[in-house]
């Protein structure tokens, strides 16, 4: 396929998802289409996260490198801010391994870990995903 004409983190991902075309069932095939676009269009990381979360789930089993190629780089790219927290970022390379089924579920955790770290147990924060520049050229 590889049809991405782009360069930098985000296209070398949106390859990978097109490595997956030719081997996944054509049923998956749209879950695949709308990551490979959130991926390239770069404006809504939650849902991308959440995607990749749901691709992630259905597909890892049978496809596992691909799948370990796309967490390594979007660890690298994307980092997660609890808001107002006092808190350093999160690790997402981290939370990705625990395989997490939506961003929901790693929100959740990292407000757990809000109530668990921060003196007044704050869980009331709000989660932001930031691209990170410097992944430029992995």
């Amino acid at each position: 396929m590889c049809s991405v004409k782009q360069s930098g983190w985000r296209a070398d991902a949106a390859r990978i998802v097109e490595e997956l075309f030719p081997v996944a069932a054509p049923s998956y095939w749209d879950l695949l289409l709308d990551l490979r676009g959130l991926l390239l269009a770069g404006n809504d990381w939650r849902k991308t996260l959440d995607v990749f979360c749901s691709c992630r789930k259905r597909l890892e089993e049978d496809h596992y490198l691909p799948f370990y190629r796309l967490r390594r780089l979007l660890a690298v790219s994307l980092r997660l801010e609890a808001v107002n927290s006092g808190l350093p970022p999160w690790s997402l390379e981290e939370l990705l391994q625990k395989r997490h089924k939506s961003f929901a579920d790693i929100e959740k955790r990292i407000r757990r870990d809000c109530f668990e770290l921060t003196p007044a147990g704050n869980t009331g924060v709000a989660v932001r995903v930031i691209e990170v520049a410097s992944a430029i050229g992995i």
